[in-house]
């Protein structure tokens, strides 16, 4: 599809991290007329890693100058990528471009997470030419952009780009953070209200990252902190969230958002702010919650499915879309139905009560790790149901499934 030449430089209204991917000459091109387009910051691996090579030691017994070691290179590529996209992103409120060969998952993992953290955009540009049938490489929750290197014009693509990306921002994920140090009133001297319950904010609060808008107690953002009464009150297509065909929502408990209401539209599931402000109001799940499984409080996402949002899950391991809770510091995301497992657990199947297990068991745990009811090995790094009395463990979908 023809794009129409954009008249002027058009440039991002929050900040936005662009990796450009795959083939050495034409990723640079496609890297260096984006920057020049967007006036961007850019981090080229072409520059970096010679330098980086030069600046470590060689082994004097080598015949030749010795080549630094691919891994250390590439660790301290990451590394030094890492820490110039947090200044541009965090201190300066600036996006940057990075130009690399192979886009390591670790480095787009935490540039995902920086991206989260900090209320930017990430996206993945992939040169790749028309005749190679390939999708490239496949990144969880990130967008992904192919361009044929050869076709490539910086100002229709930009022009593309900054539409949808600034699409997706016209709302947020409002990633609500803790404050026990705060301040009760607002710059005229009025009262903080929650959110939530309309009283004043008078103790402990959570506040959205990125806007004043949604401000809550922390008894309301975390309401029901109590994960059975979420489990008796969560509708089941919440629950059952791997794989959304879309939200099911009664016209009775839609609420439309500010913007909405204001410009007149109605309710919409593909309006992130309609969703979180009728979960918020229904009180179907709480915004909140704090886990055995991870050390810091899970913030609850609702997205669209229309924006293909996935994340891995770390309980079970499997994928999954749209909804989740999260920890934005530490990239860590769990599925709804997986929260609300039962931390203790029967079955037909087993005479004994099972307990659901986060971490590993004691390195004196023996190392028998079939599941002991479909008889197929298990991953170590996931949750599982353990019997100690017959020191049996079970995968939580053979367990649950019962």
């Amino acid at each position: 599809m023809e794009h129409p030449v954009a008249p002027a430089k058009e440039k991002p209204n929050s900040p936005i991290i662009i990796a450009v991917v795959i083939g050495p000459s034409s990723r640079g091109a496609v890297a260096c007329e984006l920057a020049k387009h967007l006036e961007l910051h850019l981090i080229d691996e072409d520059d970096i890693i010679p330098t980086l090579q030069h600046s470590l030691p060689s082994s004097s017994s080598a015949p030749a100058p010795a080549v630094a070691d691919s891994e250390t290179l590439i660790d301290l590529f990451c590394e030094l990528v890492i820490k110039i996209a947090t200044t541009q992103v965090k201190k300066l409120d600036l996006g940057l471009i990075i130009s690399t060969i192979l886009p390591f998952h670790s480095l787009i993992d935490k540039l995902k997470q920086l991206a989260d953290s900090a209320a930017a955009r990430l996206v993945i540009v992939q040169c790749i030419e028309a005749q190679d049938a390939t999708d490239g490489y496949q990144f969880e929750g990130v967008q992904k952009y192919t361009v044929d290197p050869k076709r490539f014009v910086a100002e229709n693509f930009a022009a593309e780009l900054l539409d949808k990306v600034a699409e997706r921002n016209s709302t947020h994920l409002h990633a609500l953070s803790l404050y026990n140090i705060y301040k009760p009133f607002t710059e005229s001297g009025k009262s903080l209200l929650c959110k939530r319950c309309q009283e004043p904010i008078s103790g402990p609060m959570y506040q959205c990252m990125a806007c004043n808008e949604y401000i809550f107690h922390k008894s309301c953002a975390e309401d029901p902190n109590d994960l059975e009464v979420v489990r008796q009150s969560c509708p089941k297509n919440l629950r059952a969230s791997k794989e959304p065909t879309e939200y099911e929502i009664r016209p009775e408990k839609q609420k439309r958002c500010e913007t909405c209401e204001l410009n007149n539209k109605d309710f919409s599931v593909s309006c992130r702010d309609c969703i979180f402000k009728t979960n918020m109001e229904g009180k179907f799940l709480p915004l909140i919650i704090n886990h055995g499984s991870h050390p810091h409080p899970l913030n609850l996402i609702m997205m669209p499915t229309s924006y293909d949002y996935k994340f891995r899950c770390c309980g079970c391991g499997e994928l999954g879309k749209s909804i989740s809770y999260r920890c934005y510091d530490c990239n860590f995301n769990l599925h709804v139905g997986c929260v609300l497992l039962e931390p203790t657990a029967s079955s037909s199947r087993h005479r004994h009560s099972l307990t659901l297990v986060y971490d590993s068991l004691e390195d004196t745990y023996w190392d028998n790790n079939i599941c002991g009811f479909c008889n197929n090995e298990r991953n170590r790094d996931h949750w599982f149901y353990y019997c100690s009395t017959c020191e049996i463990v079970a995968h939580i979908g053979c367990f649950v499934v019962d």
